[in-house]
């Protein structure tokens, strides 16, 4: 019971958190769901549509989320592409909760970094996919870190937009704003750089500078950790494994 006394904050959608909740439950610590972040579907399918319909010219999909993987196979679904049909396409994961949704879908990734960053996954694909045609399902906001590595490497990329990150309606500004500098959490953690972004929008520039003073920030990668960094928030714990599981980890050896 390591986390027990502890406080911690969750940002993540509600059926995103029920696993960091078990978690930290399991170390006796409390855990609060506050979602910072809802994504719906694209307003239009028409880029994605035209990718679907083209598949058999790509050598690889590639995602770097969850919710791209359940959006894009969802979307191939309506359009009635039959399963094997993306299975025959090699697929590759950045994280293990991506690769699991990949599995989920009769889509094993074929390549998995153990580092779960995009930097990672382009990294260990080098110049293999010299003049291959790789698509990226991804969100509206999806930073382009992998794309643009790998074309340097000489891949012909295509991304499309399979879903859109929002702030969810109706977030009450006043109640968490108060309820975190009041230092009712010890820890504040954040799974994606969008859920970080969409927190500190909440808070008045003296307000986000003094959230150090009351919680720790703790994210699930380098990628949320630099995308913390430039908000001018501390990255106090950083994840080793980029999962659920990971994070809750890594805060209770902070802690330890």
């Amino acid at each position: 019971m390591t986390l027990r006394g502890r406080t911690i904050l969750v940002t993540r959608r509600h059926e995103h958190a029920r696993e960091m909740v078990r978690e930290i439950g399991a170390r006796g610590g409390l855990a609060v769901v506050i979602p910072m972040i809802v994504t719906e579907p694209p307003r239009e399918w028409t880029e994605c549509d035209a990718a679907i319909g083209r598949l058999g010219t790509y050598d690889m999909l590639l995602f770097t989320s969850a919710t791209a993987v359940e959006s894009f196979v969802g979307r191939a679904h309506v359009l009635g592409i039959p399963p094997d049909s993306l299975a025959r396409l090699t697929a590759a994961a950045v994280g293990e909760t991506t690769a699991a949704a990949l599995r989920a879908c009769g889509l094993p990734p074929g390549v998995n970094p153990a580092e779960f960053t995009a930097a990672a996954l382009a990294q260990s694909l080098g110049r293999s996919l010299a003049g291959k045609r790789v698509l990226i399902p991804q969100g509206n906001i999806a930073r382009g870190t992998l794309s643009e590595s790998l074309r340097e490497s000489g891949a012909l990329v295509d991304t499309v937009t399979v879903y859109v990150t929002s702030k969810p309606e109706g977030t009450a500004r006043e109640s968490v704003v108060r309820r975190v500098l009041s230092g009712e959490f010890d820890v504040v953690t954040f799974a994606s750089p969008s859920a970080a972004a969409n927190f500190a929008s909440l808070f008045r520039a003296e307000e986000l500078g003094a959230v150090p003073g009351q919680a720790k920030i703790a994210v699930i990668g380098p990628t949320t950790a630099d995308a913390v960094r430039e908000l001018g928030l501390p990255a106090d714990v950083v994840a080793r494994e980029s999962t659920a599981r990971g994070l809750v980890a890594a805060i209770e050896e902070y802690f330890g």
